[in-house]
């Protein structure tokens, strides 16, 4: 097999694994079988004779031919796409659309992102490409240290990106650096989920203090670690003693919180589980700000003020989340 045999259909599995940062979500995300994603997988190995993919118990993570494959594949299927769509309607393709590229920490707050930059950019086509693991997410600044002033550039220049949205917890994380615009989408606090018939549900909000002595649950995974380490970061800070439980996802997690009593700590808006509520934690360790970053003198800068206004205002005012 030769690197001609790579077909279209494995440079988006590998990009649906990039960003889901596991085979299963990309199978979720494609529509796909597991075993359809992990075949593609290594269809593309045994074309370049090279590992694209290492595995371990938080998930997949792309090797260094791995992201190179990818940044092709970026290149490569914008442009596919357009000469598929051309040939649906029976034309030639039109002029290359001018692109946007925005880099996003998964949150409720991300169509209204893509909605409002499509208006003030209507001749772009906007691409979102959402993700954790410290591919957006100053959590873990790409390698545990939270350091955003040594993340963020890199993720501009690494991915190509011309705004991205992110958490910043000034409590947590390190500075923002001085050489990015960045503006205010929300002002959140982290939640934690427990069984609707468990104390403390029947509070309005909890305090990290009020977890001492309880079982918390962690979902395993890099999409996770972010969230994970910014917690036991915050625990720790307020010398707090948490029994901690590891789940293999959200899923398990939360049954386990269930039948122990435990609480499963969450971002702003988890998505609804059946016998469970969720409870802000009324900690200034871990108040944080969703943010849009730019780079002064990109073609951004021009109007990434007027979009974070905007994104604030309408989410605000739709009541998702921001406190």
């Amino acid at each position: 097999m030769t690197a001609m045999d790579v077909e279209i259909q494995d440079l988006r599995v590998l990009r649906a694994v990039a960003d889901t940062g596991s085979l299963a979500g990309a199978a979720r995300a494609l529509g796909l079988s597991q075993a359809g994603v992990s075949r593609r997988v290594q269809r593309v190995e045994r074309a370049t004779g090279l590992a694209v993919l290492y595995r371990d118990h938080r998930g997949a993570l792309l090797t260094a031919t791995g992201r190179l494959l990818l940044d092709c594949a970026d290149e490569l299927l914008p442009v596919v796409d357009r000469l598929l769509a051309a040939g649906a309607h029976g034309g030639p393709p039109g002029p290359p659309a001018e692109r946007l590229r925005i880099g996003a920490v998964p949150h409720p707050a991300l169509p209204l992102v893509a909605t409002r930059a499509r208006a003030l950019l209507p001749s772009a086509a906007v691409e979102v490409r959402a993700g954790e693991c410290g591919t957006v997410d100053c959590g873990t600044g790409g390698c545990g240290t939270g350091d955003c002033g040594a993340a963020l550039p890199d993720l501009f220049r690494l991915h190509r990106l011309d705004l991205v949205v992110f958490r910043h917890f000034p409590h947590l994380d390190g500075p923002l650096p001085e050489a990015l615009g960045t503006a205010v989408l929300a002002e959140e606090s982290l939640l934690v989920r427990t069984a609707a018939d468990h104390r403390p549900a029947e509070r309005a909000s909890v305090s990290l203090l009020d977890l001492d002595g309880r079982t918390c649950l962690l979902p395993a995974g890099r999409r996770h670690a972010a969230l994970h380490h910014r917690f036991m970061t915050a625990v720790r800070r307020r010398n707090v003693h948490v029994e901690v439980r590891w789940a293999a996802d959200e899923a398990e997690a939360a049954a386990l919180a269930c039948a122990t009593g435990g609480v499963l700590p969450a971002y702003p808006l988890p998505a609804p589980a059946a016998g469970m509520v969720c409870l802000p934690l009324d900690d200034t360790a871990v108040r944080h700000r969703l943010l849009l970053a730019w780079r002064p003198g990109d073609r951004a800068a021009a109007w990434a003020h007027r979009l974070a206004e905007e994104v604030r205002e309408s989410y605000a005012g739709g009541g998702a989340g921001g406190i």
